[in-house]
């Protein structure tokens, strides 16, 4: 069988959560299917072995989604198990990444919070959301070299569902874009259904659109006194997580965060520590669709909002530690990244602790 799965600690960039393999069959008995009559005994085995630090190729998990509609073209024709498991995963399957939207106030704040801590699930997409002209949009990012439709579909059904499930609204409504050609018409059908609002192909970047006051649908049911505690956890998860990875873009990131309070992060800076001209770096950012001054932006954008989450340092220190020469351009700065000033989303103790919202002007 094709994508072998291999157990490593970390493995480079375009790794995947071992939960992405380890649903599979759980997935399959729920449409009916016997997983061992689609997978080997071994391969069975080596999933239940897999531990929550032996990330996979994002190969790995396509391989088998492939496998499994193979085997099950006959009895299930227009499978496309990337949908069938959006709507199997339920939020608490990711664990504390999953309970802290449940025990967000509003599905803004548990998007944000999804999307800062993404790269828990993935090293292969940054998650983005921005609420912009009254709409509430979410799109995908490819970090690397290996983007994925199925990883693209999985991510924004999921969230589609966990949506409405999260905000009791079963009639949400969600259009939709992806990279690449059209599906067949069947798979088409299903896409609507799925989201329930515009499909379209051929996007430059897979995004998912709703009006804007879904982002202020209330969630009520989860205890929001935990956020603190599991932002803490996961916090520290991330952090361990980068700093074993080896992905081209966690390297940067690190480089630049170290060098913040300083004031040193420049191009040259980074470039020299990682052994590169600064032209060399440059390009590699391009190809990955950012440049240095974005990605500098969003590391900055992402430490500020974890410092004032964690509500030990006043507003003057984060400016400090974040580089910026005042507090006014460090306002200036959060105004652009949230459309909030510092001390408005200080009033709102679960913004100021959330995450990776990019402003689409530094994308």
């Amino acid at each position: 069988m094709r994508g072998t799965i291999t157990s490593p600690t970390t493995t480079a960039s375009c790794s995947l959560h071992p939960g992405y393999l380890q649903v599979l069959p759980a997935c399959l008995q729920q449409l009916g299917v016997t997983p061992d009559h689609v997978f080997a005994p071994t391969t069975l085995a080596a999933l239940a072995t897999l531990t929550e630090d032996m990330r996979q190729p994002v190969e790995a998990w396509e391989a088998l989604l492939r496998h499994a509609e193979v085997a099950l073209a006959d009895s299930h024709p227009d499978l496309d198990l990337a949908l069938d498991l959006a709507e199997f995963v339920k939020p608490w399957d990711t664990g504390p990444l999953g309970f802290i939207t449940m025990a967000s106030r509003d599905l803004r704040e548990a998007t944000e919070a999804l999307a800062h801590f993404y790269s828990l699930l993935n090293d292969v997409y940054v998650l983005h959301a921005t609420l912009e002209d009254q709409r509430f949009e979410l799109s995908l990012q490819p970090l690397g070299p290996c983007p994925s439709a199925d990883l693209e579909r999985l991510t924004l059904a999921t969230i589609a569902w966990h949506a409405r499930w999260l905000s009791q609204h079963a009639e949400l409504a969600f259009d939709v874009e992806f990279t690449g050609p059209a599906p067949t018409p069947a798979r088409m059908a299903r896409m609507a259904q799925t989201f329930g609002g515009a499909v379209h192909y051929g996007a430059l970047r897979s995004r998912m659109s709703g009006p804007g006051h879904y982002a202020g649908l209330a969630i009520s049911r989860g205890d929001h006194g935990v956020q603190a505690m599991l932002r803490a956890q996961l916090s520290d998860r991330m952090r361990s997580l980068h700093a074993e990875s080896g992905s081209f873009l966690h390297l940067v990131e690190r480089q630049i965060l170290d060098r913040l309070e300083a004031g040193t992060a420049t191009l040259d800076a980074v470039a020299g520590a990682l052994g590169l001209p600064a032209r060399t770096l440059q390009h590699r950012l391009e190809a990955a669709g950012l440049s240095f001054r974005a990605l500098h932006d969003r590391v900055r954008h992402q430490q500020a909002v974890l410092l004032m989450g964690e509500g030990r340092h006043t507003l003057t220190e984060v400016a400090l530690k974040l580089g910026f020469a005042s507090q006014s351009s460090f306002h200036s700065a959060f105004k652009r990244w949230t459309g909030q000033t510092p001390g408005q989303a200080q009033k709102r103790p679960a913004l100021a602790a959330t995450g990776r919202i990019t402003p689409q002007t530094t994308t």
